[in-house]
Order: C-alpha cells, then structure tokens, then sequence
C-alpha cells in the first residue's frame, strides 16, 4: 500500500511540486524576508502546471527514457490538460488580483513563457525549436525559471530589497539549478540523444558534462565560503554546503550511479525537499 502510494506521488512528480514552496519558504528564512502567503499558493500551482505539462510534452525522450511514465501521462491526458488550464489561470489571476505591479507583472510573463516554451515550439512549423532542444539555453532556462519564481517574484511580490545575501542565493539557486539539469541530461542523454536534443552529455559528451557540474558546484562552494569567511552570511548558511559536497561526491565518483539509477534522481529531489524544510528550521532559530 505504501509502496504504491510512494510510487503514485513519484509518477504524478509530487515530489518536485511539494519541494518548490518548501524551497521558498527556506529561502524566505535565510533572506529575512517575510513571503506572502498567497505566492506560497501561486507558486505551487505555477510548478504544478509546468510539470504536469511537460508530462504531455516529452514524449520522443520519453518514449525510451521513462515509457511508464509517459503512458501513465497519455493515460491521463484529458485530466491533466484539464488541471494545466484550470491552475495556470488561478495561479494567473490570484497573482492580478493580489497587487500585481509591472515588474511582477513582466517577471510572470517571462515565467510563463520560459515554462511553456520549455517544451512547446517557439514556432508551429518548426517542432524541434524548443527551448529544450537548444544546447546550453535548456540548462539556463531551467535555472533562470526556478531561480526567478522561487526568488525574485516573492521578494518583489513583499516589496523587499534585494541585498548582497540575496545575490548570493540566486547565483547559488541557478547554479544548483543548472547541476541538477546536467545530472539528470546524463541519466536521459540516451533518448535525449534518438529525440534530437542538443543537452550538454550529447554534445559534449559525459566526462566534459561532469567538469561542467563540478564547475558549478565549485561556484556554489565558492560563494558561500566566501560569504562566511567576510562575515557577509550568518554562521547558518554553512548548511548549504552540504548538498554541494554530497552532489560533488556523485558527480566525481559515482558517474555511473547518476547515469544508471533513475531513482537516485527522485531520492535526491525529495532530499532536498527535506534538506529545505530542516535548513529554513535551522535559520529561524539560529540565523
């Protein structure tokens, strides 16, 4: 029984859903900034949306690299459509009706168009032209896209100003972002590689992909040793070098791990998930 529900909040990619607020929310904890309740919602449904679309949407890649999951997708197409629509247009007009400005505004329709374009053709007669199939811009949309809605829109959305920590997050989120997109390109690159996607292992190849990721990583090490050393961060944000360490340790030396087990990558995204929850705890009390 558990196990099927376990395996239903996986398929139904619960678990990327549920760790978007829990991701906000640490944030706001760290940053000292006091998100709005309602952007907790309109994000979720936002991530929601997005994902339950790109279900519908993968379906060259997927046909190899996940065939359960896209037959559970076209099994329930209609419904999913059904929530895409329904959701994106609460998410939508609970942000409009809540004090919608023109920077939030823009960063919305930005947001939008990144998610939908992700997987959709930026034109009808030409079907490869995704932003997905385009070398380097995947991983970079991806990492604009989380880093803008999980960062900057609540922050707008609060009426806060940014400072230097807030920088550091979002270069830290994007590149996070980007390491995560990477690893999961090489655990796909296969049928990536049939659906003509031009992702970093496909192009560059698996090896140049790693120092890729450990470059990153690097940079997220970086920043916030940095940050703790000049007194710029409070003691606290020592914990975000935890995932930085663990995802370096996979990326050097257990590639194979990453390119063979399909659930290590929903272990690691519930694990960050809880990572989120325990980091934003750890902040309130001692940040």
């Amino acid at each position: 029984m558990l196990k099927r529900i376990g395996q239903a909040f996986i398929l139904n990619r619960l678990h990327i859903i549920a760790g978007a607020p829990a991701i906000m929310w640490c944030w706001s904890q760290f940053l000292k900034m006091r998100f709005r309740l309602i952007d907790y919602l309109i994000i979720t449904l936002t991530v929601a949306c997005i994902c339950q679309w790109n279900r519908l949407t993968d379906i060259a890649e997927d046909t190899l690299n996940c065939p359960d999951d896209l037959k559970d997708a076209q099994a329930k197409r209609r419904y999913i459509r059904y929530f895409c629509y329904t959701g994106g247009t609460i998410a939508v007009f609970s942000s409009l009706f809540t004090g919608l400005a023109w920077n939030t505004a823009g960063l919305v329709s930005f947001g939008a168009a990144v998610g939908y374009f992700y997987n959709t053709p930026l034109l009808p007669s030409r079907q490869h032209l995704r932003l997905k199939n385009i070398f380097i811009i995947k991983n970079m949309s991806s990492g604009a896209g989380w880093s803008s809605g999980l960062l900057i829109y609540p922050m707008l959305r609060a009426h806060e100003q940014p400072d230097w920590r807030f920088c550091i997050a979002f270069v830290y989120m994007f590149a996070m972002v980007m390491t995560y997109e990477i690893m999961w390109d090489i655990r796909d690159m296969e049928g990536d590689a049939r659906a003509g996607i031009k992702s970093v292992p496909v192009v560059l190849g698996i090896n140049k992909a790693r120092i890729f990721a450990v470059v990153l990583q690097l940079i997220c090490l970086g920043i916030i040793m940095i940050g703790l050393v000049n007194a710029s961060l409070a003691p606290v944000w020592s914990v975000y070098l935890l995932p930085c360490v663990m995802i370096l340790m996979l990326i050097i030396f257990f590639p194979q791990l990453i390119r063979s087990n399909r659930g290590l990558s929903h272990v690691l995204i519930v694990a960050l998930g809880i990572f989120a929850c325990f980091g934003g705890f750890l902040a309130n009390r001692f940040g």
